[in-house]
């Protein structure tokens, strides 16, 4: 194949970004926003219903914002000059928690931000990380980005973006710290909840709708992290060095459609390091390639508390400095000793010129010294019914033999409903992004609340299954929390056998410990509060040394020879406050449980009695935020709480138990072969329970598709598979062949692919056509083909078009996506979904010329419903 060289991909200039930034604000006004088209949206038997109306912003709105974007530039340059030296450098850093100082007698305000990629945070104190302690600033809780992602549908991106730009606007909010970009390479990666699944080419899709649906409400969107931040673990630390072509072909596309497509106003970059100092202060990320070859307008500001320092911040292009663990907020880097510098003669005023106009310049665009900037709206029944079409649109049905879903409503008379997500509620925990939510509605709610107003007289029980195997301490019982909002028990390990030396902290979900072989001396801590006053069995089992405290009060003092449990009665009283705190010394494992007076779990024979005379039964598993939350990675891909076992027992039970994951992350799933039907929903914010009744009872059709590969074992995952999975640093071994990439270049199987999803319709592909057989130069290339739905059920098909260079210069995947389209059919109608490629499509990074590359050669296009369910495909020729 002979090698054509493509030239540069120009940046947009500052008058096409400044367009770009109008056009969205024209097309969406503050938060009422329907996508519904009466020629193919199916109607309310199969879909939840849309109560907003259309608006469009009317002449004067444009012409006002049309008017206010006009002066930015000149407005910057009449405020530049009049600022002293001591007043810019007072901008590049934070002046309290979450804001930048103000500059009262030049108009420029305090520039506030707020946590939120699906909800904007409660409010925290001002110099402090305490909750404010507002009784007003709750906010409607979105469904995170992941169930976006799921939904395939850039309308969800608006509706996601739109919502969290009006409701940021009504808490007089500046910037709102998301949309999340970075990329689902490992499964266990804590905020994988937060970001847009595995595909560069999804999330960079995605990621636009959402930004200028943000910025159309007078607020900042803030693209992070800046660069790739694929793991919590030694997160501030970790160093990352992909080679060249995987960084631009995977990682960077998303930011780079953010500032071109969208004109994101703020970007923030990440905790690790990259290439050898903290990505924050790179040369390469910021000034070669966000702001030389992107010529990105906006502000790159900071994470709390990254590893930077002043000189290195200020050369290479960082513009704020947000969070820093010093006493005073002139101590940070670009503070007193940046100033410091700029007197020395070591960096240059214009430096901080340039930092110092972008913040203006972000601040003049989003209205903050425009005296009929948008107010914003929130909690809405409008916010509350976008938060559920998210939410039913982001539910991806897995599997569905002997069509067990939808369930008959009128024939379903006796429901059972288990699992530790039937009755738990998720807003408030996962980290940065937990949320003050007006009220959430868990999946039992929604069943409950389903059949309260019908006429048919339903029986719904729920039970909470024990495990035969040892159980700990449920964490209903905790009142310690881990800062990200989740119940945890603290774990501190020791170098030695007094416990004198501590080598490290961390946080455990349950008050299981396993050593792995390797002598350990650690001691396991929470304050634990009592629902029952009486006699409560403590139980410990372990191979080693345990020593148990309660109120510092020696309860267990053992030293067990093998795996083995031991019992101490303790009487304890509701509503009190017990510091639990377990000493273990050894090279097994260890459990703490116990016997309460009255236990809040069904025994085996009580729930397997009780899902035989089931008309249906429900097992809400998965996840919670004690395994997908900041800060954390999680240990393995294994289900919490023995439900593998459970889950297994009831399909033997009731073979058409419903299995209904939600969490933001993969699984490992052994009983995916048994199980009839399996359903994801990642986290539904606050109407999930309402959203996912609907899917379960076909008030609304299935229409997500997997954003990540569900592989079988978590041995499968290239970080793994590849040892490049550590504290210290990171080469990002697999290049670009990540997630569904790997799995088809290595020849796995996934237990279920990315991209698939089922459907209560059943959808045909016909007739894949070309605009012509073959392409030259820069010219652009129509896909087109016809999708029917041969069912009786109104739904939608989320058509995949994947891209295969037959025969490359480089390693290639066997299949890229390039393209999708979310269709709405009704029941025997056909339409015609439409893709452009164009010579960027075609391109991979050539690191010898350092610059986008499309060789000429046979391209194969491929057209389906999932990666590996292929329905179409066609061959085209691409000459320079």
């Amino acid at each position: 194949m002979t090698p054509i060289k493509r030239s540069k991909m120009k940046a947009l200039t500052k008058n096409k970004l400044r367009a770009v930034s109008m056009s969205a604000s024209m097309l969406i006004l503050s938060s009422s926003v329907s996508y519904a088209d009466s020629s193919n949206t199916a109607d309310s038997s199969s879909t939840v219903k849309q109560s907003h109306a259309l608006s469009v912003l009317s002449q004067s709105e444009q012409q006002r914002l049309q008017s206010r974007l006009s002066k930015v530039e000149s407005e910057v340059e009449r405020l530049l000059p009049q600022l002293t030296l001591e007043e810019k450098v007072s901008l590049v850093h934070a002046g309290g928690k979450f804001h930048i100082p103000a500059i009262e007698r030049l108009n420029i305000h305090e520039m506030w931000m707020s946590d939120g990629p699906h909800g904007v945070r409660y409010e925290i104190d001002r110099n402090s990380w305490a909750p404010a302690g507002w009784t007003n600033d709750y906010s409607t809780y979105l469904p995170p980005l992941t169930a976006v992602a799921a939904s395939w549908d850039p309308k969800m991106a608006s509706l996601h973006g739109n919502v969290l730009g009006a409701e940021a606007r009504h808490r007089n909010k500046d910037l709102i710290l998301g949309p999340g970009v970075n990329l689902a390479r490992l499964p266990l990666y804590g905020r994988n909840f937060e970001y847009m699944g595995e595909d560069p080419y999804l999330a960079a899709t995605l990621v636009v709708p959402t930004v200028k649906a943000i910025q159309a409400n007078d607020v900042g969107a803030t693209v992070k992290h800046y660069a790739l931040n694929t793991q919590e673990l030694n997160r501030t630390g970790v160093n990352a060095k992909p080679d060249e072509r995987t960084l631009r072909e995977v990682y960077l596309p998303a930011f780079e459609a953010a500032v071109k497509e969208a004109n994101v106003y703020a970007i923030m970059g990440a905790y690790n390091e990259f290439r050898g100092t903290n990505a924050n202060q790179s040369h390469h990320l910021i000034k070669t390639i966000l702001k030389g070859e992107w010529e990105y307008e906006g502000v790159l500001l900071t994470d709390w508390n990254v590893d930077i320092n002043t000189y290195d911040a200020a050369m290479n292009g960082l513009d704020i400095e947000m969070g820093t663990a010093v006493e005073s907020y002139d101590e940070y880097f670009l503070a007193a000793p940046l100033l410091e510098m700029i007197k020395a003669g070591k960096v240059p005023e214009s430096e901080l010129d340039d930092k110092v106009r972008r913040i203006l310049r972000v601040q003049l665009s989003i209205g903050m010294m425009d005296k009929q900037r948008l107010s914003g709206e929130r909690n809405t029944q409008s916010h509350r019914d976008d938060a559920r079409t998210i939410a039913t649109n982001g539910v991806v049905l897995l599997k569905n033999d002997n069509q067990v879903l939808p369930l008959d409503a009128n024939k379903v008379k006796n429901i059972l409903v288990l699992g530790p997500n039937a009755d738990k509620r998720h807003g408030f925990g996962g980290g940065s992004s937990e949320v003050k939510a007006l009220y959430e509605i868990s999946p039992l709610d929604g069943l409950k609340a389903k059949f309260e107003q019908s006429s048919n007289k339903v029986n719904i029980q729920y039970m909470r299954p024990a495990s035969s195997q040892f159980m700990p301490i449920p964490n209903d019982y905790l009142t310690t929390r881990h800062w990200t909002g989740t119940p945890s028990w603290q774990i501190n390990y020791y170098s030695d056998k007094q416990l004198t030396k501590l080598s490290s902290e961390s946080w455990i979900a349950d008050p299981q410990f396993d050593a792995k072989g390797q002598p350990q001396n650690v001691e396991i801590l929470a304050n634990i509060k009592p629902m029952e006053s009486g006699s409560h069995s403590l139980k410990v089992l372990g191979d080693g040394q345990v020593s148990l405290f309660v109120n510092d009060e020696l309860l267990l003092n053992e030293n067990a020879k093998q795996t083995t449990i031991i019992d101490k009665e303790v009487k304890l009283t509701a509503g009190e406050t017990y510091a639990f705190k377990l000493v273990y010394q050894g090279d097994s494992k260890v459990t703490l449980g116990w016997e309460t007076p009255n236990s809040l779990y069904n025994s085996e024979s009580e729930y397997l009695t009780a899902a035989k005379q089931a008309d249906a039964v429900v097992y809400f598993g998965g996840l919670s935020h004690a395994d997908d939350r900041e800060s954390i990675d999680r240990p393995d891909m294994v289900l919490p709480g023995q439900q593998d076992e459970i889950i297994n027992k009831l399909i033997k039970a009731n073979p058409n138990t419903v299995v209904f994951m939600i969490g933001g992350s993969a699984v490992e799933m052994p009983w995916a072969e048994k199980a009839n039907a399996i359903a994801w929903g990642w986290y539904g914010g606050m109407e999930a329970g309402h959203a996912y009744t609907d899917i379960l009872f076909g008030d609304a059709n299935p229409s997500g598709k997997m954003p990540i590969t569900l592989p079988k074992k978590l041995q499968d995952t290239a970080p793994i598979s590849l040892n490049d999975y550590n504290e210290t640093e990171s080469l990002y071994s697999e290049g670009v062949f990540i997630g569904y990439r790997w799995f088809e270049q290595q020849k796995i199987a996934p237990e279920f692919p990315f991209g698939h999803g089922l459907s209560y319709s059943k959808f045909t592909y016909e007739n894949l056509t070309f605009s012509q057989s073959k392409l030259k130069g820069d010219e652009s290339l129509t896909v087109s083909a016809n999708i029917t739905n041969t069912s009786k059920v109104d739904g939608a098909e989320v058509a995949q078009l994947y891209l295969y260079d037959v025969k490359s210069s480089v390693p290639r995947p066997l299949k890229e996506l390039k393209g999708f389209d979310k269709i709405w059919l009704k029941a025997g109608e056909t339409g015609q979904v439409n893709f452009t490629l164009n010579q960027r499509d075609l391109s991979f990074w050539d690191i010898n010329t350092n610059d986008w590359l499309a060789e000429s050669g046979e391209f194969k296009v491929m057209m389906g419903s999932s990666v590996e369910d292929i329905r179409l495909q066609k061959s085209f020729q691409y000459q320079q």
